[in-house]
């Protein structure tokens, strides 16, 4: 089943065109990455998707119901992480939970249960009763992400789900993040953190001016990134002489090569050329150390799509 759906989804403002006939398909238990430079339309796209921006024209569906003529039905199905907190300091975490499961209209007996459920998934059962505005940024993230699941909900769509958080509470909610998906959740993720991305996503959707420019799976991008642009293979050797360049260079299919110090680089048509560049480094009384492909990154591609 179809978990969003966009068709001609197009805001305008002014003469600005934030986003331009936005066409986007994302299956149910997908792990979505949403990818654009600043200003690119991310932002607005997830505005209209979460039903706080209406478009200038198109739709947007989330399980088949159309954010905005059938919004009640709409919002029960996904939770939304933003990039801010919406907690009340004052409050303890179970009190700011309460008071969510309340707006969301979760039976009281439901909610508590639900309520101290998420709090040991995210490691918060031993502060249940500590006052957010002692928590730190971390602490408040796994929060806000737990605020977004009480209902249960079938799609969850993060805004920069790691904002401003040091290298270890990014690597805490990244592993959140991706138990939630191993429990069925859809998850669509906004990020400007390419790595974190590659790391919990598998397809993603590029966005460059309002324009959605590619939507594929990043196995799928990298190949074709190889494709057009050839494999980058670094050998380690014991010694680099003129006669192992020499060999190398003979060969056809070895459309670049570098030296630096007792490291090759031999940019190749295909991976399948590496055995043959080895051969001849060892004829030329080559040792070889260590060889290694360098695979195109998330960083790569969206380079080159957006260049």
């Amino acid at each position: 089943m179809k978990a969003i759906e966009t068709e001609g989804l197009t805001k305008k403002f002014g003469r600005l065109v934030a986003v331009d006939d936005l066409n986007l398909t994302i299956e149910e238990g997908d792990t979505f990455g949403f990818l654009g430079p600043n200003g690119a339309g991310k932002t607005t796209t997830i505005k209209m998707l979460i039903g706080l921006l209406r478009p200038t024209r198109g739709t947007a569906r989330i399980f088949g119901h159309d954010i905005f003529r059938q919004g009640e039905a709409a919002k029960k199905s996904f939770g939304f992480v933003p990039d801010f907190y919406g907690f009340y300091d004052s409050f303890t975490a179970v009190e700011n939970l309460e008071f969510f499961a309340t707006l969301s209209q979760i039976p009281k007996k439901e909610g508590k249960e639900r309520i101290f459920e998420l709090l040991k998934f995210f490691g918060l059962e031993e502060r249940a009763n500590s006052k957010v505005r002692e928590f730190s940024h971390g602490m408040k993230q796994r929060l806000v992400i737990a605020q977004a699941l009480l209902s249960r909900p079938r799609l969850l769509i993060l805004d920069e789900p790691t904002v401003g958080l040091d290298p270890r509470a990014q690597f805490e909610i990244r592993e959140l993040i991706k138990g939630i998906s191993k429990n069925g959740v859809t998850t669509f993720i906004s990020s400007h953190l390419l790595f974190e991305v590659e790391d919990m996503c598998q397809k993603v959707g590029i966005i460059n001016q309002g324009k959605l420019i590619k939507v594929d799976s990043i196995e799928n991008l990298k190949g074709e990134i190889r494709a057009k642009t050839g494999v980058e293979v670094r050998i380690e050797c014991e010694e680099v002489t003129q006669e192992i360049i020499e060999a190398v260079k003979k060969i056809e299919e070895v459309l670049d090569l570098r030296v630096e110090g007792k490291i090759i680089w031999a940019k190749v048509k295909s991976s399948a050329i590496t055995p043959t560049i080895t051969t001849a480094i060892v004829n030329a009384a080559g040792r070889i150390k260590r060889v290694e492909e360098h695979t195109p990154s998330l960083e790569d591609i969206f380079l080159k799509l957006t260049e």
